[in-house]
């Protein structure tokens, strides 16, 4: 599973939030959510589960499309 960056950044202006907000809402650590982003981590659904929940959307909503 991969973030699409574009998507999760229009979810977070969605949510008039930025990196240090989500990460205080969603209850994960800055570093984890920078790899993730990153790719430099595998995304865990859990991790993916606080974020969506955090953002108050779907997890599917977050992912890339797979082709």
């Amino acid at each position: 599973m991969i973030i699409d960056r574009k998507k999760f950044d229009l979810a977070m202006a969605k949510k008039c939030i930025n990196l240090k907000e989500l990460k205080d809402l969603a209850h994960i650590s800055n570093s984890t959510i920078t790899k993730v982003l990153a790719g430099k981590i595998p995304l865990q659904p859990k991790t993916l589960g606080k974020i969506a929940k955090a953002l108050e959307v779907e997890p599917a909503d977050l992912l890339q499309d797979e082709a």
